[in-house]
């Protein structure tokens, strides 16, 4: 049997939520009654809520996420005047763990005319490619952008600090503070330029014990990127940018090379390097169209202002695409290479070769066929036979696609087959890694003048290895049709999966997907899932789990 539990902690956490939304929409309706008595001339409000709470239980596994958790997420935007833009942020959850950067979190960023906008409390916001982007800080800036002229400067807490445990097995963080910077003249859309500049530190006094955390970090980054609209046909975009990176800010100084402490410190960790992209585009008309991409990222360059960059690369690329027999038919193509190694300071050089190819044609109005192709390859250089790598993934997929009218309504008809391979060319690893799928399916839907719809999905699928032949089988069924004047949207689904590996297993499912508009007064929607895992294998157990989510949204 499937128990839900709540926790006394997590009841306080979602009575505080409550009490929030109670606040908030109090605040939107006394905003909504300002505004009626003629201060809708000076001040709009709008925005949106988003509350839910999920629920999860399990039998026969461990739970494979939280009981349950509520979560909040309001936005307002007041708007003083038609030049002036407040808008707020608040960000509410009953699960907060130590070991979890925060969920909870407030920010406000108000925009005031067209060319400023301020940041206080938790906001994002991108400086470049190689610089920062999708870091959320906890600080404040702004963005300064009159005419043509450019200038954005951001300083905050780009990580919080936690504490490592062992038993749990997550490492700690330090605080991480960081600040960024750029200023530059021109738009996208024509010729413009930028200098970037971003720098992150580790706050080594940030944790108790540093014994299962990485070494305290330091980074600094400056880029200048630029591009041009060239001719009307011919655009071109590029950034090239320095790395300073230390790995670990407690090592030995440099004491030939100063610099002032808030931009960087040289130590005995520290290195140098550089990286560079350009994309050139080439569209002389709606019919076809051109792209060029070249990158470079030396081995020693690491930028903080990305949660994962991958250093260590040059690579290339062409796109071409176009369109034909009046826009029925699409087809586009791409293929690149990318080398790592570039200094040869590792043991071999890989290689990698993508390619691809895609085909859209629209043949008639009740018949469309769509055609894709994907190669992947991978080499190395490694002397030794049995460390040498070299693999080849092959896709293939080919799906017809029909709409008629029959059975008293609209028809559509999904046909699709794909094919796969992985060749290993290792002499030692080839034998257990190779493996061929091919995959078929049909998905036919039939919609009624009554609103009443029905999905019915059947798909195969089969794998060749050397070891084993898996197989699976999968029928599912879905209604759903929409009632009271169309507002309430309710769709019952389920399904069977027969699954035929090492043992015979089969996975039955069922789910509820409901959804009732109350017009501006928003939408209150609830999903069910059911899943039933049953199998006769001595290694895997049987089991059950359900999962349920209550959700309300307004916007305003």
């Amino acid at each position: 049997m499937l128990m839900i539990n709540y926790s006394t902690n997590s009841i306080i956490k979602r009575i505080l939520l409550t009490l929030s939304s109670v606040v908030w929409m109090y605040l939107l309706n006394s905003s909504s009654e300002l505004y009626s008595q003629d201060a809708g001339k000076y001040i709009k409000v709008g925005g949106s809520i988003n509350l839910s709470d999920n629920f999860y239980s399990s039998s026969g596994i461990d739970r494979r996420q939280p009981a349950n958790v509520a979560r909040g997420i309001f936005r307002t935007t007041f708007t003083i005047l038609d030049e002036i833009q407040l808008p707020f942020e608040l960000y509410l959850s009953s699960q907060e763990r130590k070991f979890q950067q925060p969920f909870n979190q407030f920010g406000v960023s108000p925009r005031i005319s067209n060319w400023l906008t301020l940041h206080a409390g938790y906001f994002s916001s991108k400086i470049s490619d190689y610089t920062f982007g999708d870091l959320r800080m906890l600080g404040g800036g702004f963005e300064l952008t009159p005419g043509k002229f450019r200038l954005k400067a951001l300083y905050g807490r780009s990580k919080i600090a936690t504490e490592g445990s062992s038993v749990n097995n997550y490492p700690a963080v330090y605080k991480q503070i960081a600040y960024a910077a750029s200023i530059g003249y021109g738009g996208e859309g024509g010729t413009y330029f930028s200098l970037n500049l971003f720098h992150a530190k580790d706050d080594t006094s940030s944790i108790k014990n540093d014994s299962l955390a990485l070494p305290p970090a330091e980074n600094l980054v400056g880029a200048l990127r630029f591009g041009s609209q060239i001719v009307e046909a011919l655009n071109i975009q590029s950034e090239v940018a320095v790395s300073a990176y230390s790995s670990n800010i407690k090592a030995e100084r440099i004491k030939d090379l100063s610099f002032p402490e808030f931009f960087f410190t040289p130590n005995a960790s520290s290195r140098v390097d550089g990286a560079a992209k350009i994309q050139i585009t080439l569209k002389p008309s709606n019919l076809w169209s051109l792209r060029f991409n070249a990158q470079w990222i030396g081995p020693g360059f690491n930028t903080l202002g990305y949660s994962l960059m991958t250093n260590d690369l040059m690579e290339f690329s062409l796109s071409p695409s176009m369109r034909l027999l009046e826009n029925k038919l699409t087809l586009r193509l791409q293929a690149g290479v990318r080398y790592n190694n570039l200094r040869n300071n590792r043991i071999s050089k890989t290689s990698r070769f993508t390619g691809s190819f895609n085909a859209s044609w629209q043949v008639s109005q009740a018949f469309g066929l769509d055609l894709n192709f994907n190669n992947n390859q991978i080499t190395s250089g490694h002397k030794n036979d049995t460390l040498r790598l070299s693999n080849v993934f092959n896709s293939f997929m080919l799906s017809p696609r029909f709409t008629f009218e029959a059975l008293g309504g609209n028809n559509s008809l999904n046909l699709n087959y794909s094919y796969q391979n992985s060749i290993d060319k290792n002499i030692i690893t080839s034998q257990a890694s190779a493996n061929k799928t091919h995959s078929a399916g049909v998905v036919h839907t039939l919609s009624l003048p009554s609103t009443l719809n029905f999905t019915t999905s059947i798909n195969f699928n089969r794998s060749i290895t050397s070891l084993i032949k898996p197989q699976i089988l999968s029928i599912s069924e879905n209604v759903g049709r929409r009632f009271l004047n169309n507002n309430l949207n309710i769709s019952l689904g389920g399904g069977i999966n027969f699954i035929k590996a090492a043992s015979n297993d089969s996975h039955i499912f069922f789910n509820l997907n409901t959804n009732y508009s109350f017009g501006k007064y928003g939408n209150l929607g609830f999903v069910l899932t059911n899943n039933n895992y049953n199998t006769d294998s001595e290694f895997t157990k049987s089991f059950k789990e359900l999962y349920g989510s209550l959700q309300y949204n307004i916007a305003f």
